[in-house]
Formats: C-alpha cells, sequence, structure tokens
C-alpha cells in the first residue's frame, strides 16, 4: 500500500512564501463498512479485514485497484480540475475522474478536505478522506453545488476564511 503513503508538495499561493501541502489518505480509499458488503461480520474472513486502531473495515480491491492506478495522480493534479464543494458546513469536497478503458462511463469521486497545520506554520493538510466509484449518477445536489479552485480552496484554509457561496 505504499502507493497511499503520505507526501507533501509546494504550492505557491500568492501569498508572502510557499505553503506546503501535506497529504494523507484514510483508510477508506481502499475498503468499505461492513454494512455495505453483503455478507454477515462472521462469513468475512479475517485477512479481508483492515483494522487502523480507530476502526475496522473490509479491504476492497476494487477501490485499492483504482487507488493504486488513479488517486496518486489525481491528487497531484488537483489544480487543474474542477473541484466541488459537497459540504460547505464541514467543509469537504470532491473532484471526478472519470474512467473505463472500453468507452463507458464511471465516475470515481475523491472526497477530501483541507485545513491548516496547528503544529507548523506555512503548511496545510489535505486528508482524502474517500475514494471510490459512484454506484449512481450524481445527486441534484451535488451537480449544482458550487465549484471552486484549488489554490482558491488552499489560500482561504491557510487565510482562515470561509469559501463563499
Amino acid at each position: 500500500m505504499s502507493h497511499l503513503d503520505s507526501f507533501a508538495f509546494k504550492c505557491d499561493l500568492g501569498l508572502s512564501s510557499v505553503v506546503t501541502v501535506l497529504v494523507m489518505f484514510s483508510c477508506h480509499c481502499f475498503s468499505h463498512s461492513f454494512a455495505r458488503d453483503g455478507r454477515a461480520r462472521i462469513e468475512i474472513p479475517n485477512v479481508e479485514i483492515y483494522d487502523d486502531g480507530r476502526e475496522q473495515r473490509v479491504l476492497d480491491l476494487g477501490r485499492y485497484e483504482l487507488s493504486k492506478h488513479l488517486l496518486r495522480d489525481l491528487v497531484m493534479t488537483l489544480g487543474e480540475r474542477p473541484i466541488i464543494v459537497a459540504d460547505e458546513q464541514q467543509p469537504n469536497f470532491m473532484t471526478l475522474q472519470k474512467t473505463n478503458a472500453d468507452g463507458t462511463t464511471s465516475l470515481y469521486a475523491v472526497f477530501f478536505e483541507v485545513e491548516k497545520d496547528r503544529a507548523r506554520k506555512q503548511r496545510l493538510i489535505l486528508r482524502v478522506q474517500s475514494a471510490y466509484l459512484l454506484e449512481k449518477a450524481l445527486t441534484k445536489r451535488q451537480r449544482q453545488a458550487k465549484k471552486v479552485a484549488f489554490k482558491t480552496l488552499l489560500r482561504a484554509t491557510y487565510e482562515g476564511r470561509k469559501i463563499r457561496p
């Protein structure tokens, strides 16, 4: 799972100095809940259970493969992608990647949050909360949600401002 190791990159936000963005991935990028598994808990082999010390989840080969082939590059190109404000209250954001080599379309959704690092100045933490194929098309709320540019999101977070509707 080394493809989901944390990494950092520098970003010039047009402020007095360059900001470091630390990217971290949750286990939700390669696992799903017991409720979504379809099997009774007792039927799930122990080798398929992932425990990160805070929660237990079921390893998901589909999510794992997509994370391996798409996720890191997708995060590295957030500056070139439309970002949807998924929830203004939290705040959390999403971006999409259309995928399928056979010409059909599936939407790979990546949900993330950004916060200012309390321990280090000039550093932001981007946590990828989850990433998976959407089972259905975008909801009406997601289609109508406002969009934000990545640098605008980072700058607002760094300056302690909310993304305005």
